[in-house]
């Protein structure tokens, strides 16, 4: 390190990237929850796999460790499925407020 740079107290240890958490990132949770609603089978399987080696891919490029990428996959994982739950529940909830009707 020149005598410069440790004039101005940069640190002398590795710099650590750390990523947001992947759980936190609602507009990918909720693309990937709308796409698998769309596909069944084979397709959603693939389309799943890809999407989280993706993830798990920039994590790495990150440089994070394995246990945190698999950490991070599993818990973005969760929260698609939490989507996908919340997604259906309301769905049952309007059509079954279309089906309700008040007798005057």
């Amino acid at each position: 390190m020149s005598a410069a740079l440790k004039d101005v107290r940069f640190s002398e240890t590795e710099e650590r990237v750390v990523p947001f958490p992947l759980s936190g990132q609602a507009s990918t949770i909720r693309r990937c929850a709308s796409e698998l609603e769309n596909v069944h089978g084979e397709e959603a399987l693939q389309y799943w796999k890809t999407e989280c080696r993706a993830l798990a891919k920039r994590l790495s490029n990150l440089g994070c460790s394995e246990d945190a990428i698999r950490s991070q996959v599993m818990a973005f994982q969760t929260e698609v499925q939490v989507e996908m739950m919340r997604r259906y529940s309301d769905r049952l909830a309007a059509e079954a407020q279309d089906g309700y009707t008040l007798n005057s």
